[in-house]
């Protein structure tokens, strides 16, 4: 059992939550990974799909002699995180004036997280190769914020990876994977990782698959392969515990 290292504290990991059974128990396998692993005490909820009101579920965890952080477990800081999350937090700090409140950045929003994808397409390319590229693909948000976050981290991958062309794609808007992989193969690639920028399998990843399915008929000259989600990697976990110690250093001055 974990014993909170003093200033206690309490980490609220939030998710978006969802109705598919895989991405609510990968959710909470991770949650329950960094249980273990932080020093913290840690608790979650989720945006929706939850019986609660997430005003409620916070308040059902806050506890008068902790410091309270709210750590989105998001890969991008869309409406949600910067909407959603953040109003919610300012009511919990509104009903309870003697608690201390403060939220991280993203996961996507580590420094690190570029380390983390780059490792994923070193598992499908033996080297520098003019003809293979990695596609990351991401949800995509309404926040152009968000999705410039995804194109600085394929960045950093390219200049981890040290060859392949690395570019982005989106699900939910612009660029698609479809307009992606066309720019692809009127170039001289012939090989394409695609990434999904995804921390659980769920309905969208299923999608995902069907459509490189048709996409792969579509572009017969691409030979396509999709990496796995993000979520069952314990790398992130160090990654979620640094974006907590470095939100209380930033907030609260914490030596």
């Amino acid at each position: 059992m974990n014993k909170p290292a003093p200033p206690f504290t309490t980490v609220f990991v939030c998710s978006h939550g969802s109705s598919d059974e895989r991405a609510r128990l990968g959710c909470a396998a991770l949650v329950e990974r960094f249980r273990h692993f932080s020093t913290f005490r840690v608790t979650s909820g989720t945006l929706e799909f939850s019986e609660r009101l997430l005003d409620e579920q916070i308040a059902s965890q806050v506890l008068v002699d902790h410091r309270f952080v709210l750590l989105p477990l998001f890969l991008a800081p869309g409406i949600h995180v910067r909407e959603d999350l953040r109003a919610a937090l300012e009511r919990a700090r509104q009903h309870f004036p003697l608690v201390d409140f403060a939220q991280t950045p993203t996961l996507g929003e580590h420094e690190h997280m570029e380390y983390l994808l780059s490792d994923q397409g070193r598992q499908w390319l033996s080297g520098p190769d003019e003809q293979s590229a990695v596609v990351l693909l991401a949800h995509g948000s309404a926040r152009e914020e968000a999705n410039q976050l995804v194109q600085d981290i394929a960045d950093g991958v390219w200049e981890n990876l040290g060859g392949p062309l690395v570019t982005t794609a989106f699900w939910k808007v612009g660029p698609s994977l479809r307009k992606t992989l066309r720019e692809l193969s009127l170039q001289s690639i012939r090989r394409v990782v695609i990434i999904p920028y995804f921390l659980f399998r769920g309905s969208i990843t299923d999608r995902i698959e069907l459509e490189i399915t048709r996409l792969s008929n579509e572009f017969p000259r691409l030979e396509l392969h999709l990496s796995d989600v993000m979520g069952t990697d314990d790398r992130l976990l160090a990654l979620m515990q640094d974006l907590v110690e470095s939100s209380l250093e930033d907030t609260f001055a914490v030596a």
